[in-house]
């Protein structure tokens, strides 16, 4: 990463306010007790790293198709949550190589398998930080790769902030 790729950095201060209320959601969900611990968390590599990967893998290739359509990020797909929650889950549970490999070849990936590789890393990775415990995990492990798909939603949302939002005066 000291290659000089234009990776995203973390979400910027307006487009963090235009998600407030999806970062309370966040902040009930995650074993954080204050926004600062959260947005530290963020920052961490065990977000970017899953983050970065997501981003050049999945949304900057779409992101250049949907913009020579001339559809915007609103053109990017978005999986249903709990069939890829429940993706993740089974996928972590079952050790699947597909997602848990360092480079997995992602040839032929769908965008729902794009989404069950940041969810799983990113649970995988913050279970060797000692944020989840595999006991928590083996009771609420589909609420758990819920939260982390609203994370990864959350990142997509303070990177895709409206330069042009609509205007509601008359």
């Amino acid at each position: 990463m000291g290659n000089g790729s234009a990776m995203p950095g973390p979400p910027n201060t307006s487009a963090a306010r235009v998600s407030s209320q999806h970062e309370r959601l966040l902040l009930e969900l995650l074993p954080f007790k204050e926004a600062s611990k959260f947005h530290e968390w963020l920052d961490s590599p065990f977000v970017r790293g899953p983050w970065n990967e997501f981003n050049a893998d999945f949304l900057i290739p779409r992101s250049g198709a949907a913009a020579a359509a001339g559809e915007g990020p609103a053109g990017i797909p978005e999986p249903d949550k709990p069939r890829t929650a429940q993706a993740a889950r089974d996928a972590l549970n079952s050790r699947k190589p597909k997602f848990l490999v360092y480079h997995p070849d992602k040839t032929g990936w769908t965008p729902e398998d794009h989404h069950v590789r940041f969810i799983v890393t990113l649970v995988a990775d913050n279970m060797l930080q000692n944020l989840w415990y595999e006991s928590e995990w083996k009771k609420r492990g589909l609420d758990i790769a819920k939260a982390a798909y609203e994370v990864l939603i959350f990142l997509k949302a303070t990177l895709f902030v409206d330069p042009s939002p609509p205007s509601y005066s008359a």
